[in-house]
């Protein structure tokens, strides 16, 4: 299989945002295989579709920020005319890291989406108050490390 290239949908300008701190955390360029087009207040599902269309390709990821909404409606036009290889949406940072860090070689585009899900998933965490109190010293500190880590291991 060909490498993978991802496109970032999203309102406003959550999807640039997203890509702009996905390179500051990992210290490199994922603008070689990943860009964005954002939804500007007002515009048109079919505007939009336009310049989602204008980008994409047979290899192309799509990934939107809210199921429902016209970036995830276009990307869902377009992969029924077959002209990208999936729909996800859902854009959080960790989903967002792992795509672009594990990427290489996908052979199994489901298997790879899944773990993409599993990461998206594994990266919600809820803590409210007295949560905080049943961690040890220092257990915020090394999980932000071991999860670092773990992707710069890859």
């Amino acid at each position: 299989m060909r490498h993978l290239k991802y496109v970032l949908a999203a309102h406003g300008r959550l999807g640039c945002a997203m890509l702009e701190a996905t390179a500051m955390i990992l210290g490199i360029s994922v603008y070689q295989k990943a860009a964005c087009v954002d939804l500007q207040e007002g515009e048109s599902l079919e505007n939009f579709y336009d310049k989602l269309s204008s980008i994409v390709d047979g290899d192309t990821v799509i990934v939107t920020d809210l199921f429902g909404g016209t970036p995830s409606r276009a990307a869902l036009m377009l992969l029924q005319e077959a002209r990208v290889k999936a729909v996800v949406t859902g854009l959080n940072m960790p989903m967002l890291l792992e795509m672009l860090m594990n990427d290489e070689g996908v052979n199994n585009l489901p298997e790879f989406l899944q773990r993409v899900r599993q990461a998206a998933r594994e990266g919600v965490r809820v803590f409210a108050g007295s949560d905080l109190a049943e961690l040890p010293d220092r257990s915020v500190q090394k999980a932000e490390k071991g999860i670092l880590q773990r992707f710069l291991r890859r």
